[in-house]
């Protein structure tokens, strides 16, 4: 089966992972959870909305994307798929609400076969919350199916990931990335779409936040700067040039969430040399970056980053926790 037929075609690069897909559709056995594995901005939730197409189409060999299942879900208005965000004011992954919707569950479609939840950023839930939604994945309803989206496996529960199909995505080459860009922003040159993909290492998602939000690109630019200094050990420049950001919680935190999603790129790179190019030259960082901090390093500090994160949240000030990401980090290198 050619994912090319259909509307899997739509997602850039990731041919392994669209394959699979198509296959599970072709033959019918879709599993009953899948979870989309992958760095923030690689296009996990839009490959699930395909996913939840696929099994809604209602022509064989689906998705379609011409049939009113396949429009509907597509445009996010299909009755019965729901899609669910950490960060909504709803709080949909507090103990509670997992509780109604694993009721929720159990009620026929509206509309057609399947009734989807597509949950984003699982590894964002509470390990309390993560064990609720086990409950409901173990033994679910013959009708209900759920694609999960994650960063990172290693933040998910074992028990969880032994009752799903895991999917990894990456992000892509940085030429496609850059094509990519240009058909979604013909307003935007192309020289401003090849330094996009550049400087987000061919991540569409992220690479189209940078050139629509300046200061979100300067956030991004900074923590970018910010690990090429953690790996030279200019702990003096990176004090200098955190400063700014630091004055603020909140750009603060989104500085330390790119750092992390950097780092965990790095460890990923290093231990996926045949993995799809990375930034310039085929490299997320240069070699002269790259060599100065091993793997076992980068994983130290994302512990740190998550660390420092969550004392953030505790309201320690952003210039007190700047400090002692950079003291912390300078231990480890």
């Amino acid at each position: 089966m050619d994912f090319n037929n259909t509307c899997f075609s739509q997602f850039y690069s990731n041919e392994k992972a669209k394959q699979t897909l198509v296959q599970f559709a072709a033959d019918g056995r879709l599993p009953h959870a899948i979870l989309f594995e992958g760095p923030a901005g690689c296009g996990k939730t839009f490959l699930a909305r395909l996913t939840a197409a696929a099994a809604l189409c209602q022509q064989p060999g689906g998705p379609c994307g011409l049939c009113r299942a396949c429009r509907l879900t597509l445009a996010g208005t299909h009755p019965d798929v729901a899609v669910l965000s950490p960060d909504s004011p709803e709080k949909p992954y507090s103990v509670k609400a997992l509780r109604e919707l694993i009721l929720s569950c159990y009620v026929l479609p509206n509309d057609g076969d399947k009734k989807i939840y597509i949950l984003r950023d699982i590894h964002k839930m509470s390990e309390q919350a993560q064990n609720t939604l086990l409950k409901m994945i173990e033994e679910p309803p013959a009708h209900v199916m759920f694609l999960l989206t994650c960063t990172s496996r290693a933040q998910i529960l074992p028990t969880i990931l032994s009752r799903v199909v895991t999917i990894m995505l990456t992000t892509c080459p940085v030429e496609e990335c850059a094509q990519a860009l240009q058909n979604r922003l013909p307003q935007c040159s192309a020289q401003e779409c090849a330094h996009a993909a550049r400087l987000t290492g061919g991540n569409i998602g992220k690479a189209l936040l940078l050139l629509q939000d300046e200061a979100l690109s300067q956030l991004y630019r900074t923590a970018r700067e910010a690990v090429e200094l953690l790996c030279c050990k200019d702990e003096f420049h990176l004090l200098c040039l955190l400063r700014p950001a630091s004055k603020k919680k909140e750009d603060f935190s989104a500085l330390l969430s790119n750092l992390q999603e950097l780092f965990l790129e790095i460890v990923k790179e290093k231990n996926a040399p045949s993995a799809p190019a990375l930034g310039n030259e085929g490299k997320l960082f240069p070699d002269a970056v790259m060599n100065r901090i091993t793997t076992l390093q980068a994983v130290q500090i994302i512990d740190i980053i998550r660390k420092v994160q969550a004392e953030l949240a505790q309201n320690v000030s952003p210039a007190l926790a700047s400090a002692q990401l950079c003291g912390l980090c300078k231990e480890v290198l």
